[in-house]
């Protein structure tokens, strides 16, 4: 299948018709969105949306490591 602009834009406005009929997609704005990004409709803080924990896994990962250290210490005097 070859795209040209009108295709696209068709299929462009399937899928945001889909969205919208979903409720996905918000049709009002704020006056002047796009000046800043502070007043956007959706604001989203995505690492906490996602459950992203980096922080405490970055934590866990030194301590395994750590532990690896030691251990590999402990083995090589053993030998």
């Amino acid at each position: 299948m070859k795209l040209d602009v009108k295709k696209l834009k068709r299929i462009i406005a399937e899928e945001k018709k889909k969205l919208k009929s979903k409720g996905l997609v918000s049709q009002e704005t704020k006056e002047d969105s796009w000046s800043g990004g502070e007043n956007l409709v959706n604001k989203i803080d995505y690492i906490k949306k996602l459950g992203i924990q980096e922080s405490a896994f970055r934590r866990k990962a030194d301590a395994l490591g750590r532990l690896r250290r030691k251990l590999h210490v402990m083995m090589s005097e053993e030998a």
